[in-house]
């Protein structure tokens, strides 16, 4: 009887193993940037930042970094060797209140992180791609605010990689 119940397992998950593979699904960090093949290196030309948080702009740049990297296809090099330059700008970052107790105290908050990524040939200056304005709310509780804010800054890299390889 054991032996029957862990067929039906085994055989149930190579089903969904064998439906999941074959729906097309992939997940995206497996997805190679798709800029093509003319701009395999690039660079980052510059982050805007209009906010007080000077600690994002370096976050920003370190993560994308190793997202593009991990993705694979596209190689880093110097601004001046580059065939794309990829320019961010910061929209927005804030930390507010969104569920407030009976005594008007804060119980949870809200960090929210608007940015736009635009990809541009080095040589001639046209944009390849624009991301448009893109942005990433997480809840937190007191006391989380730094964890919530390394994890707002890492959803918006992959979002913004994911929509670039969509793009393509």
């Amino acid at each position: 009887m054991i032996a029957t119940n862990s067929a039906k397992r085994l055989l149930l998950l190579l089903c969904l193993v064998f439906f999941v593979s074959g729906c097309g699904y992939h997940s995206s960090a497996s997805e190679p940037n798709k800029l093509s093949e003319k701009y395999h290196e690039i660079a980052i030309s510059e982050v805007k930042n209009p906010t007080l948080e000077r600690w994002l702009e370096p976050r920003l740049r370190g993560d994308l970094r190793d997202e593009i990297t991990r993705r694979g296809q596209l190689v880093w090099v110097d601004k001046s060797k580059a065939e794309a330059l990829i320019s961010l700008r910061i929209v927005s970052f804030s930390n507010n209140s969104r569920v407030l107790g009976n005594k008007d105290e804060t119980l949870k908050y809200n960090s929210i992180l608007k940015v736009q990524m635009k990809v541009t040939d080095a040589a001639d200056g046209h944009i390849i791609w624009n991301s448009g304005t893109v942005e990433v709310t997480e809840s937190y509780y007191k006391g989380q605010e730094d964890t919530t804010q390394d994890l707002v800054v890492e959803l918006m890299i992959r979002r913004l990689v994911d929509r670039m390889n969509q793009a393509y």
